[in-house]
């Protein structure tokens, strides 16, 4: 997890049933390397997958998502 600077958020693993909250002024970037297993809420509101199981996915959040 990286916000619009690039600084770095967060890097390491999630296990199961953890939680990690992020928020930004402008703009949230997130590398998932197992996307299938991802619940992901983006400003409160629950989000489609962004990808399967196994499947390394690079998505960026702003205000407006």
């Amino acid at each position: 997890m990286s916000d619009e600077q690039g600084q770095v958020l967060f890097d390491g693993q999630i296990s199961q049933g953890e939680e990690k909250i992020y928020s930004s002024t402008s703009k949230l970037t997130l590398k998932v390397g197992n996307a299938g297993a991802l619940d992901l809420k983006v400003n409160g509101k629950a989000v489609p997958p962004i990808g399967t199981p196994g499947q390394v996915v690079t998505v960026t959040y702003g205000l407006d998502s």
